[in-house]
Formats: structure tokens, sequence, C-alpha cells
């Protein structure tokens, strides 16, 4: 199978799972209502999605290079199938917990297997420009969840939303027997050596803290944007939807794409964070409180551009920092580990915010935490130059 189309359905596999994020602003006022769900612990059934990840993501890189990038992926499907299964026929809200949490596991063994085979091409322009499209698959993938999850629920039903935002793994799953094995064989090592190579490399700890952050924020901000742009600018769930999901994909391929572009001549990947995340701040703030159609569409772009930029960055990244003997699934998985325990924190923490505060306590703890990544890519420390 020619490489192009390895990465589609590998792209395939990272858009479904980042869907299962997406899927639930939507459906936010269907669950608040019908099990009675306050906007903190509707935060928390939204980012248990990623409570694997926050728990062993690193090790299970690891484990992921010696068992197979392919029975990874295979395993990660039917997981998150299984999930998407309990959620969907919840009637009480332990099991919308649990249904989260089987999914959170699918979702972190096809984020860490899928760019570590896309890494292992033997051509290095096609993994530049692999990784650099696999940059945006969490907000491509969460637009997409997005629009399917407005359509499916203002027409039928938030079960059916969820149904139809997994059903893309039933096709991209036998796909995956055509592939081939990567043509670069993937670093093995133990468990123990292959957590402490990661945990032990500065440049990768810098860039995994700067995509916690940014993260973290993300997951939370697209969780909440639909219910905020309903209240704050007097639109229907359906619109809203599709403004975020329309100016997401546009903005995150102008980011990514720019952003490609500016390390292949050879700008530094902290220079590029360091522009962009402060932007982000601003642009968060400012859409959270406003009430002008205008403005919020503006900083809405900007926003969206921005995750392009620095998801892009922090991803292409990582192949450089391989090079020094590090297993690319580990380090796949102590991004998304580190990620994801600020993926599981911030929702709650901004539903909680929301809860005593409104939008504008929302618009205040995202920005931070933008912030906060800005400050720390903002140390100098090796982050490498990343060359195409």
């Amino acid at each position: 199978m020619p490489p192009i189309f390895a990465i589609i359905i590998l792209y395939g596999l990272g858009l479904t799972a980042s869907m299962q994020v997406g899927l639930i602003g939507p459906i936010a006022p269907d669950l608040r209502a019908g099990f009675g769900l306050s906007q903190a612990e509707f935060g928390l059934v939204a980012s248990l999605i990623t409570a694997a990840g926050a728990l062993a993501a690193i090790p299970t890189g690891v484990w992921a290079a010696r068992a197979g990038l392919r029975k990874s992926l295979v395993l990660g499907g039917l997981m998150m199938i299984a999930g998407a299964v309990i959620f969907a026929t919840a009637n009480a809200t332990p099991l919308l917990y649990a249904g989260r949490l089987v999914t959170s596991i699918g979702y972190l063994l096809i984020v860490v297997g899928a760019p570590s085979w896309m890494a292992g091409f033997d051509n290095p322009k096609m993994v530049a420009m692999a990784m650099s499209i696999w940059g945006t698959f969490i907000p491509v993938g969460i637009a997409l969840g997005n629009w399917i999850s407005a359509a499916m629920v203002v027409w039928l039903d938030w079960r059916l939303a969820v149904a139809a935002c997994t059903v893309p793994v039933l096709v991209l799953l036998p796909l995956l027997a055509l592939m081939e094995k990567p043509p670069t064989p993937t670093v093995r090592k133990s468990l123990g050596s292959g957590v402490m190579g990661v945990l032990k490399s500065r440049s990768a700890l810098k860039v995994a803290l700067t995509f916690s952050a940014f993260a973290g924020a993300t997951s939370a901000a697209l969780a909440f944007m639909p219910a905020m742009m309903v209240d704050n600018l007097d639109i229907g769930i359906a619109p809203a939807a599709g403004v975020i999901g329309t100016t997401a994909i546009v903005g995150n391929i102008i980011g990514s794409i720019g952003a490609g572009v500016a390390l292949g001549r050879q700008v530094a990947g902290r220079r590029i964070l360091i522009a962009f995340l402060p932007m982000m701040a601003a642009a968060i703030a400012t859409l959270f409180v406003s009430t002008d159609m205008a403005i919020s569409l503006i900083a809405l772009v900007i926003f969206n551009i921005g995750q392009g930029a620095v998801a892009g960055t922090c991803f292409a990244l990582l192949p450089a920092i391989a090079k020094d003997g590090l297993s690319m699934p580990a380090l796949q998985g102590m991004l998304a580990q580190f990620a994801e325990i600020f993926v599981v924190i911030v929702p709650p923490l901004t539903g909680a915010m929301i809860d005593f505060n409104g939008w504008g306590g929302a618009a205040v703890i995202l920005a931070g935490f933008y912030f906060a990544g800005f400050m720390i890519s903002a140390i100098r420390s090796p982050i490498r130059r990343v060359t195409a």
C-alpha cells in the first residue's frame, strides 16, 4: 500500500478518536437535563476521554513499540467501540463515566500508535508531511464531532450522535490489515528503560509540558464553547457548532501549514510557540466574554489558527527528539500523558468556575493556561529545530 493511503487510514483513525472529544459539546444540554449534571460534573464527563492517557500513556507507548503498532491500533479501535456502546446505552451517571473511561483506552492506543507508525516511513519528506497532517487531527476531529453530534442531536437523539461519531472505526479497522509494517523498525526497549529515557530528555519534557497546558485549555474551551455561544450570542446549538467546526477546520489548516512552512525554513519551534500561545490566550478570553458576533468570529478564527500552529509545531518536534535513540511511541505516550493529565483536570475546573462566575470565569482560567504554556516555551532550553 502506498504511504499516502496509509496516512489517510491512520489520520482517519486519529480523526475518529478526536470526534469522541468533539461530540460532547453539542449534547451537553441533553446530558445535563437527562442526568441532572452540574457544569463541573459535565466537565468530568468531557474530560474522562483522556483518563487512560493521564494514568498510563508513557508505559502504553513502550508497550505499543514492543507489542506492535498494528495490534495497538486494532485494540484501540475495539475499545472505542465498546466505550461508545456503554456511553450511548447509559441510564445512570456512573455508566456515562464508565463509557468515557473505556473509550479513553481506545483513544490513547490510537493517538500513540498512529503517529508512531507515520514516523517510521523511510522517506524523511513523507514523515514531515505525515506529521504535519497529523498535527491537525485533534481540532479537525473535534470539529467533525461537533458537526455530526449537533446534526444528530437536533434531528434525532444524543445517543445516536455518539454512535455516528464512532462508526468510521468499523470501516477503518479492516483496512489496517492491508497496510505494511512500518519500514523503519521502532526502538524496542524494556518498560523501565523506555519510560526513563523520555523522562530524562529536557527537550521532550519541555515540549510535553507546553503541549499539556495547551491541550488542557483547548479541551475545556471546545467542550463549553457551543453552550457559551448559545448563551452569549443568542444562537441555536446547530449554528454554533457549524461556526465552530468551519472556523476550526479552516483555521487549523492555515495554522498547521504555516507552522510547517516556517519550520521547513529553519524557524525554531520555540519561536512559533511563544508567538502563538499569547495570541490564543487573548483570543479565548475575548471569545468567552464577547456578546458581539463579529468580534466573536474574529477571536474564534485567531484561536483556531493558533491551535493549528501550536499543535503542528509540538508534533513536528518529536521525530527530531527521537533521533537521540528514544522510542517514538514512548515520546508520543509522554506527550499524551502530560497533556491528558491536564485534559482530565482543566474541564471540571473550568466548569466549576462557570458555576460560580459565569463565562467570564472560564475566560480567565482558559487564558491562564495558554499563558502558562507560553511561559514554559519562553524558557530557553534545547527545543530542537526541525528541518523538512
